[in-house]
């Protein structure tokens, strides 16, 4: 058997992800998990591009540069035995040729081989999902992390503001108001302290310290 390479794993990771776009519908679709490999399984019968997927033209020519030869061999005798008189259809030459190469030692190691490299690269393909699957995780966790950081960067902000505003109001504006306010002002003055201290949110101007007892 050939060596498997890693250049050989990433082509066929490749062919499989084309093979399951290509029928991600018919299997998403499926009520199951069952009936999804049913679907698999009967791809053959049911999809009319079947033999063009490059997965299906890869095991075909895997298939036949392992075993082509001997099912040559095989079909040769068979067609000698009929010449010598034997009575046997084609149906019957190709069910006989069929169960000599599975019991054969070719077919059993080509089928141990196709095994554990679909193996190989199925693990390989999970664990790179489960990795991306993780990582998009981490990335959304950051990006709610680092929102809820801002809010509540914007909010004490918004706290800071509002009490600087409230405590520069009170120690400095509230004098000059109750100065504007005196009876010996002009009315102008007297009207515009009125109107600065009715735009000033209630709790600054109650809590204030300029307030005598």
């Amino acid at each position: 058997m050939a060596h498997f390479s890693s250049e050989d794993q990433a082509m066929l990771q490749a062919m499989l992800r084309r093979l399951f776009q290509s029928v991600k519908e018919k299997i998403t679709g499926a009520p199951s998990l069952e009936c999804a490999e049913e679907i698999l399984l009967h791809l053959e019968e049911t999809d009319e591009n079947f033999h063009n997927y490059e997965f299906v033209k890869y095991l075909r020519q895997h298939i036949g540069n392992t075993l082509g030869s001997m099912i040559e061999e095989e079909m040769e005798k068979c067609t000698s035995d009929r010449n010598q008189g034997e009575e046997c259809g084609y149906d019957t030459v190709v069910q006989q040729v069929t169960k000599r190469t599975q019991e054969s030692k070719e077919y059993k190691e080509m089928m141990h081989y196709l095994k554990n490299i679909m193996i190989a690269v199925v693990e390989s393909m999970i664990n790179k999902f489960e990795e991306d699957e993780t990582r998009n995780q981490e990335r959304q966790k950051k990006i709610q992390k680092e929102k809820s950081h801002s809010y509540r960067t914007d909010n004490c902000s918004d706290s800071d503001s509002s009490l600087n505003q409230s405590y520069k109001f009170c120690q400095g504006k509230l004098q000059l108001i109750l100065d504007q306010l005196d009876p010996g002002q002009p009315k102008e003055v007297r009207y515009e302290a009125l109107q600065t201290l009715c735009s000033a949110p209630p709790s600054d101007v109650l809590n204030c310290e300029n307030w005598t007892t």
